[in-house]
């Protein structure tokens, strides 16, 4: 999970491109007559499913530039179909085995599940009891936080604000992530009151790994591994507690340069390595309700509530069957599989460098796991995973044909009344975009489409017109958006085709935002401007990725009293300030991912200076930076042990004497140079290059500087200290 970190999940692709594939909701579904549901024949060869399915694993692969993909279909407890494609090392031309590892990303989530229900089965915890009954330190602050209850941390409903970014993702297994977890949600305002509604959480899950050890004498890791993964034979699937070696995992790229073993410590919520044979052993046993070869992992009862639909007594007004959770599941619904009449349960999972789906069909006794590399998603796989199933239903007799693709064609076109056109115009929120509806300049019938970047909004996407479905929909494309009112707010309805394009689904995309007071004059002095973390471990990610360390504050264009807090983890995440100039507050409600991973920005006093936490992570001022002169600089680190910010007037050559570690980056944060080792020396190529150093609390080291023949002065080059740097850090990264 680095912050050129995690790739988006499917649910939260931008919103232009949803947009321009979206798909109606009157248009028909031209699905497959559906047999009676039969257990798969024990000799059924799914030739013709291995033979499409290897072909579009190839074609996925060319397209994309991934270097390597694996997958397994497992038929009730035989893998018929195991097969790895590309390069698990390019430099040596490896190819990928059964027995390569691959990241599963979020898919961990099913493990923490299992091992959850498992203390259910055993009768040391309860599902619905509280959490803070077996983890007492976790209600302190919040009463609120009493109520959560382990149920409500395996379907996302437990109001936490979502995910502790910092130091989730380091170059070793960091042990202290959990214990900064709980420390977060402790002290972060909840996002909704527990129950309310679903919302997709990382950290509930990361809890999982506090309650084992509370109520067993195990380590989550170790209770994982003696408790599941032995017992299921499942011998190719770790957590990245120590390097692993080489050869036993598939690399990561960028173009040929492979990327370091990815370490994430959120391990119940997304650290897990993996084979999709092993994740197949995993899928054999929920199918057969809890049993392996005679070995009986959970309850019948526990399998059939991990496969209920969790939403349905939650704040939900449209449900989708892509966003139904279970107790870890993403959808308990799987909508490709339910559009030909067979019940599936799916889960996605992507990390900064991999991806990777998992899907079972119980009554079809089918399962399918995909796992991949970037740059391919989660829902590439979630998508290739379900051609697969619908052309294995084929060849089992379950249904007798795979089903037609939904037509691309939207109803005619309806006038649109003022008032019909003023719902949907205006600026709407998702939970790391914004996007604006506005009328048409030369189309007074026609509405535009565009998002929030640097420079304004932009690209306008032409032609939303009002249908006599009473949606919008895209001239030339098949697809609908229309506006509802729920729970006191209005939301953005989106209808998409969905995966093999057999299907439409529906969800809430966004919330609509109305505007506020104008903005204080202390937040006005904010915008603008850039804050550089300092609270995090050395080896963060944080640090590691170009423009990581950057925190930015923006106006929102055309609505007032807003502010964006910008994060390579976080997006563009707006917030409101009309309250308190101290405080800007996560707003966002709406269930499944669309308000995942909020936080509040809270201004803390730093002397003189201004500070912003957000999430986990504390950020000082880039403007107030001190700067190094020529010769010896002594630089103090507090008694906090936070990092410590210089900048460089001139191109020079730098010495560090001591300290943990450090890094050099240039202007607009892409790092030039970082080490561990003192006395250490690296070359600032121009002026205005930050150095960012790591020391033991109360310790100091000196940083000598000699500047570059010709180099600017320190008077010369004054000036530059307070500009700021290229602003807008990219949104390239979550966790799923």
């Amino acid at each position: 999970m680095k912050h050129r970190l995690l790739a988006r999940p499917l649910r939260l692709l931008p919103v232009l491109a949803l947009v321009g594939a979206l798909l109606a909701l009157s248009a028909g579904i031209a699905s497959a007559r559906v047999a009676p549901p039969r257990p798969a024949a024990a000799t059924t060869s799914y030739k013709a499913t291995i033979k499409d399915g290897r072909a579009a694993a190839q074609a996925l692969l060319e397209q994309s530039g991934a270097a390597s993909l694996s997958l397994a279909l497992v038929s009730g407890d035989r893998v018929v179909w195991q097969e790895a494609f590309g390069y698990a090392d390019k430099a040596t031309s490896t190819a990928p085995q059964a027995d390569t590892m691959y990241g599963i990303g979020s898919v961990s989530k099913m493990l923490a599940t299992v091992a959850a229900m498992k203390l259910v089965d055993q009768g040391l915890v309860e599902l619905d009891a509280p959490l803070a009954l077996y983890v007492p330190e976790l209600a302190t602050q919040f009463p609120v936080y009493g109520q959560v209850t382990i149920r409500m941390l395996l379907d996302h409903s437990s109001g936490f604000p979502g995910t502790t970014y910092g130091d989730a993702s380091t170059s070793v297994y960091f042990p202290g992530y959990l214990q900064q977890v709980l420390d977060a949600v402790r002290t972060e305002r909840p996002k909704t009151t527990p129950g309310y509604m679903s919302v997709y959480c990382n950290d509930g899950f990361t809890l999982i790994e506090a309650l084992i050890p509370a109520v067993t004498d195990k380590t989550y890791a170790q209770f994982v591994h003696d408790e599941i993964t032995a017992p299921l034979g499942m011998d190719h699937t770790a957590f990245p507690l120590e390097p692993f070696a080489v050869g036993t995992y598939a690399k990561a790229y960028d173009g040929d340069v492979a990327h370091p073993q990815e370490v994430l410590n959120v391990l119940a919520s997304g650290a897990v390595y993996s084979t999709p044979t092993d994740m197949g052993r995993l899928g054999t046993m929920l199918m057969n309700g809890g049993i392996v070869n005679g070995t009986r992992i959970l309850s019948a009862k526990a399998v059939a509530d991990m496969s209920a639909d969790q939403t349905r007594l939650s704040f939900n007004p449209v449900p989708s069957n892509a966003v139904r959770y279970g107790l870890g599941w993403d959808t308990v619904t799987e909508p490709g599989l339910k559009a030909v009449g067979v019940a599936a349960w799916c889960k996605g999972g992507d990390s900064g460098d991999y991806h990777a789906a998992f899907t079972v069909a119980p009554t079809a006794t089918l399962s399918v796991t995909v796992t991949t590399v970037t740059p391919l998603g989660s829902g590439q796989c979630e998508t290739l995973g379900q051609r697969i199933l619908l052309h294995a239903l084929v060849d089992q007799g379950t249904i007798r044909r795979l089903p037609k693709p939904v037509p691309a064609v939207a109803p005619p076109v309806k006038k649109a009344s003022a008032a019909e056109l003023g719902m949907m115009e205006g600026v709407w929120a998702m939970n790391q975009e914004l996007f604006r509806i506005a009328p048409s300049a030369s189309d007074p019938q026609a509405l535009t489409f565009s998002t929030l970047g640097q420079s304004g909004w932009s690209p306008p996407g032409e032609g939303l017109r009002l249908r006599t479905d009473g949606r919008f929909h895209v001239d030339g494309k098949a697809g609908s958006l229309y506006t509802m009112a729920a729970g006191g707010r209005r939301y953005l309805v989106n209808t998409t085709v969905g995966g093999y394009g057999h299907y439409l689904d529906s969800s809430l995309l966004a919330q609509k935002l109305h505007p506020l007071k104008a903005l204080s004059a202390a937040w006005q002095s904010r915008v603008g401007h850039l804050w550089l973390a300092v609270n995090e471990q050395p080896d963060s990610s944080t640090y590691a990725s170009d423009g990581g360390p950057q925190l930015l504050v923006s106006a929102v264009p055309d609505l007032a009293g807003y502010v964006t807090v910008t994060t390579p983890a976080y997006g563009n995440q707006v917030v409101d300030p009309s309250e308190s100039d101290t405080l800007g507050s996560m707003l966002l409600q709406i269930p499944g991912f669309g308000s995942r991973d909020l936080e509040d920005a809270v201004v803390t006093k730093h002397g003189a200076e201004e500070w912003i936490q957000f999430g986990s992570t504390l950020y000082r001022p880039q403007t107030t930076v001190p700067t190094l002169s020529g010769g010896a600089n002594t630089v103090i680190f507090g008694a906090e042990g936070d990092a410590e910010w210089r900048v460089l007037s001139s191109a020079a050559s730098v010495q560090i004497g001591a300290g943990t570690a450090w890094r050099l980056y240039d202007a607009d944060m892409a790092v030039l140079a970082a080490g561990t080792t003192f006395p250490a020396t690296a070359s600032a190529p121009t002026s205005r290059c930050y150095v960012l150093l790591f020391g033991p609390a109360g310790s100091s080291a000196t940083v000598t500087v000699t500047p570059a023949a010709g180099a600017r002065t320190d008077r010369q080059s004054a000036a530059l200290q307070n500009r700021p740097a290229a602003p807008w850090p990219t949104c390239s990264a979550r966790l799923r």
